[in-house]
């Protein structure tokens, strides 16, 4: 390995906050820690411009990987696979980080040999560009290296680790063969899932680094989106139910796994019966799913037939995306 860190940066036609992400690395500090990976996923913009001047400028830092459309997946393996750091990251087109804040990052990292490492991040309001910083919970220990099956299922701290505050050593997802489906939107939780579940140590460092950038009514985790491309999301739900049920857990990372697939079904149960404003499609697709469920996982189908009832009866009173935010208190 070359490098300590290499980030990869998936994009797709956006020209309009790639400068802004890729300056947040444009630093001579860098130059022999940190790699850029630009992975252009066939923009039709000028993403790949943007990326080329950036790569001439700072030739030790940025590399550009053009390639064809694939999806956000292909642009993570494609990292995976050219990536030269000893640990591995991914921060999107239209996302940035914490420059000075990296600079603390590269240096607990130089000390470090944990299979995986939690930093902190910042959702910013797009259109005010102001936000908050999602802290750690109390209860989590940071600073020292802790055995990722001891704390796996403390409370709630692997609502932690997203794809934005996750470092992962790049050996690890090598030896592991990690792959992500292509081709489709929200693998990012296929990603965390699968890095995290291998590791047998983790760091949690309270750095805030990730600068997400939040309110745009494209993300595809807005409530539309979850429904014009439900399928995407099925796709990664058997993802996960297969991956679940492999052998090679140990017990506490056994129940971590089985929670994590758990949850991305009740999320299912949400897109299709809550999210979808055409309540008779959602619920035959949900009964559809349902069936297909108990006979191919049936153990899943225990696990969540509450939730499942609890979703049909919040369809049947109405209750759609914004108003289960508000029951939430969001």
């Amino acid at each position: 390995m070359s490098k300590l860190l290499t980030v990869a940066m998936p994009c797709y036609n956006v020209e309009t906050y790639l400068e802004r992400g890729l300056s947040s690395f444009a630093d001579p500090r860098f130059s022999d820690d940190v790699e850029v990976l630009i992975v252009n996923d066939g923009s039709t913009d000028s993403t790949k411009e943007i990326a080329e001047r950036f790569v001439a400028a700072y030739p030790s830092i940025f590399r550009l990987i053009d390639k064809e459309n694939g999806g956000h997946g292909s642009g993570i393996n494609a990292g995976i696979a050219h990536a030269t750091g000893k640990y591995f990251r991914i921060v999107d087109g239209d996302d940035w980080v914490a420059t000075e804040n990296l600079v603390l990052l590269l240096e607990r990292l130089r000390g470090i040999d944990s299979d995986i490492v939690v930093d902190e991040r910042r959702e910013v309001d797009m259109s005010s560009m102001e936000g908050d910083v999602i802290r750690f919970p109390d209860y989590i220990e940071t600073d020292r290296e802790l055995r990722f099956e001891d704390v796996c299922n403390e409370r709630d701290t692997e609502s932690s680790i997203t794809i934005h505050t996750l470092t992962t050593k790049t050996e690890l997802l090598r030896k592991r063969g990690i792959r992500i489906r292509e081709g489709i939107f929200y693998v990012d939780y296929e990603y965390i899932v699968k890095a995290t579940s291998f590791a047998n140590t983790v760091t949690f460092l309270p750095i805030e680094l990730y600068q997400y950038l939040v309110g745009n009514a494209n993300q595809s985790v807005a409530a539309e989106n979850w429904v014009k491309r439900y399928a995407h999301h099925e796709t990664v739900v058997r993802e996960m139910l297969l991956f679940a049920e492999s052998d090679g857990f140990s017990e506490p990372v056994g129940r971590y796994v089985t929670r994590k697939a758990q949850l991305i079904v009740n999320t299912h149960y949400n897109v299709l019966l809550i999210f979808d404003k055409d309540r008779k499609r959602g619920m035959r697709r949900a009964r559809e799913f349902r069936l297909w469920l108990e006979k191919s996982h049936p153990r899943f189908a225990a696990l969540t037939a509450r939730r499942y009832r609890q979703a049909a009866v919040l369809h049947y009173l109405g209750v759609d995306a914004d108003k289960l935010a508000r029951i939430k208190g969001r």
